[in-house]
């Protein structure tokens, strides 16, 4: 059985520099406490029991903060105590104003590559699942899938140009998602490494950070992406998001 690799992006802090929430604070309410991240850690290892699984958090970290600087020590020492958790993290200085995209774009590659497995799960710091998950789904090594994504909607297109299909392998999405998804490390670095490289300078149009720039190619028909989503058409989700600004 091969291991899966759980990649979880944190922040204590961040500060938007374009968009609607220009120069407003975004706090990861429970930082430095490792709280938030040891129940995430707690619930997939709950919900996941058929696939060896290992831990990599990765901070966007702003070294000229305290909250920032307490969090990275807190999660060392959670990772210390804990066999199958290590940490990682990349450095922007809170008063240099780097673009969210772009540091959570960094923190969201350096993670990849520190991924010492064939496989990974991406799964942000706030989210958790809700219902008994059908493991075997996740095997995508096992189904030929190249990427599985969670749904945090009910499984029915959402966007006037979404698409929802099946084929012999399951239901298919036409557009990327950053919510929880399954891929292959090899897959990630043929398919998509270059273009989530490609740091937008808007807001919302094709969504956040890596989304924005992957469903922006897959609308003008320069990548194709084969996407299957987690269950059947009309599903309900089987995660939720406790969004980590609010979560304590």
């Amino acid at each position: 059985m091969p291991p899966l690799t759980v990649l979880i992006p944190t922040h204590a802090l961040k500060r938007e520099v374009i968009g609607p929430f220009k120069d407003m604070n975004q706090q990861n309410a429970s930082a430095p406490s490792t709280k938030l991240i040891e129940l995430v850690v707690k619930n997939v290892e709950d919900h996941i029991t058929d696939i060896p699984l290992e831990f990599v958090i990765g901070l966007d970290h702003k070294p000229d903060l305290a909250l920032s600087i307490d969090y990275l020590e807190n999660l060392e020492n959670y990772a210390k105590s804990t066999k199958n958790v290590k940490i990682t993290h990349v450095d922007f200085k809170y008063c240099d104003r780097v673009m969210t995209t772009k540091t959570a774009t960094e923190n969201f590659y350096n993670l990849i590559e520190t991924c010492e497995t064939d496989y990974f799960m991406m799964w942000e710091h706030d989210w958790v699942f809700i219902d008994k998950v059908d493991q075997e789904q996740l095997k995508i090594w096992n189904r030929d899938i190249d990427m599985l994504r969670f749904n945090q909607h009910p499984n029915e297109p959402r966007k006037e140009d979404e698409l929802m299909w099946h084929d012999e392998r399951g239901l298919r999405t036409s557009l990327y998602s950053n919510n929880p998804f399954v891929t292959s490390k090899a897959h990630w670095i043929l398919k998509y490494i270059h273009h989530g490289y490609e740091i937008p300078d808007w807001w919302g149009e094709y969504g956040a950070f890596i989304e924005g720039p992957i469903n922006r190619l897959i609308k003008e028909e320069k990548i194709k992406p084969r996407i299957h989503l987690y269950g059947d058409r009309s599903d309900l989700p089987v995660i939720k998001h406790l969004n980590g600004q609010v979560w304590q």
